[in-house]
């Protein structure tokens, strides 16, 4: 996405929040699904292979299971 297709989404999802705890539910929705596509990419890079692909090697994926963060939104 570039600056403009970012700024179009925000103006767009801002439209919806109407109060603080909106917005707070928004930030801590937002922060965890970055912080989810960080780590997916993160892990992407570091077996070699997209999730669904066929690994090539012994270093495979072998599961899922949830995660928590520490935020400066509280826990994640």
């Amino acid at each position: 996405m570039n600056k403009k297709e970012l700024e179009a989404f925000a103006k767009q999802a801002a439209k919806g929040i109407k109060s603080e705890q909106d917005l707070t539910d928004f930030r801590r929705i937002h922060t965890k699904i970055t912080v989810e596509a960080a780590l997916n990419t993160e892990l992407e890079e570091h077996l070699g292979y997209a999730l669904h692909e066929k690994s090539n090697t012994n270093n495979s994926r072998n599961g899922y299971s949830s995660k928590s963060i520490r935020t400066e939104d509280g826990q994640v």
